[in-house]
């Protein structure tokens, strides 16, 4: 008798950081969304790390000074984990969401565990399973599902050029997502997001001051989603996002991100009161399939 394949118990907890990492992220995106007409793009990723690196700092000092020789080592790495991942690739979504809604922008970004497979192809070698094909398969189902049924919530006009910003921006999260899998085990992942949220903030700050800052009213709204997107979808969401990465590898990972239209569409329903349909029901229970599909031994 044929024994079924056994999910991989070891890699529970990884999971469980990617699934908290890809529910703060869709709140990321349910908060750029509500700030984007507020505070331009690039400053508000400016705000966003500043404030991170704020929290950041005071327990990561220590840390760097004891890993200065391996950042010293390994500076090709940070620099681009802060262009890509940092500098890059939020900045980019931010002008997204003012070009279009943010259901429109996560169904986007449902194509990004595709991109960061094929990439890992490419440059890793890596090569799926058939239990990690289907899973693939499947999420993607369950993401086209959602996108079909999320059309209707797509304006005349917006679709375009925010749909483009957010095709670049899945190509910078595949490469900081491949990125990532490189950090040395000599370098801790604080010590990494620090030094890579110093260098994104080295490269945007420039450019900021090119542009110019637009004061911001200081409201309660804007006060605590401010305040969200620093400490929820930039400090945690990115140390969960590292540690699970680190763990079971960028492909795999990668699959966690179909979660977040399924996060932000409820989202979306509890905080801007839109209507939850069968479709994103159905199609959230396929991805979520395919990710434990994908997460097979």
């Amino acid at each position: 008798m044929q024994m079924t394949e056994a999910p991989d118990r070891s890699a529970v907890p990884a999971m469980a950081a990617l699934t908290l990492a890809a529910f703060f992220w869709s709140g990321n995106f349910i908060a750029g969304r509500a700030l984007g007409g507020t505070i331009p793009p690039l400053e508000l990723n400016v705000i966003r790390w500043a404030l991170c690196l704020a929290l950041l700092l005071p327990l990561a000092v220590p840390a760097l000074v004891r890993c200065r020789a391996e950042l010293a080592e390994h500076w090709r790495l940070i620099v681009l984990l802060g262009l890509t991942g940092i500098a890059a690739f939020h900045t980019m979504v931010y002008q997204a969401l003012t070009l279009t809604p943010a259901v429109n922008a996560l169904l986007i970004l449902s194509l990004a565990p595709v991109v960061t497979v094929i990439g890992g192809a490419i440059w890793n070698g890596f090569r799926p399973g058939k239990a990690q094909f289907a899973g693939l398969a499947i999420s993607a189902v369950g993401a086209g599902i959602i996108v079909v049924s999320g059309r209707g919530n797509m304006r005349a006009g917006f679709a375009d050029a925010g749909s483009l910003w957010m095709l670049g921006a899945i190509l910078v999260w595949a490469a900081y997502s491949l990125l990532l899998r490189r950090r040395p085990a000599t370098l801790p992942q604080d010590v990494t997001l620090t030094a890579s949220v110093i260098v994104g903030l080295c490269v945007m700050a420039p450019l900021l001051a090119i542009q110019g800052v637009q004061p911001i009213p200081m409201t309660g709204p804007i006060i605590a989603a401010l305040g969200y997107i620093a400490l929820c979808a930039s400090l945690l969401g990115f140390l969960l996002w590292s540690w699970g990465l680190d763990r079971i590898g960028p492909e795999r990972a990668g699959q966690f991100l179909h979660l977040m239209p399924v996060f932000g569409t409820v989202l979306a329903v509890a905080l801007l009161g839109e209507r939850l349909t069968l479709t994103h029901v159905s199609g959230g229970a396929l991805a979520v399939c395919g990710i434990v599909l994908v997460n097979r031994r």
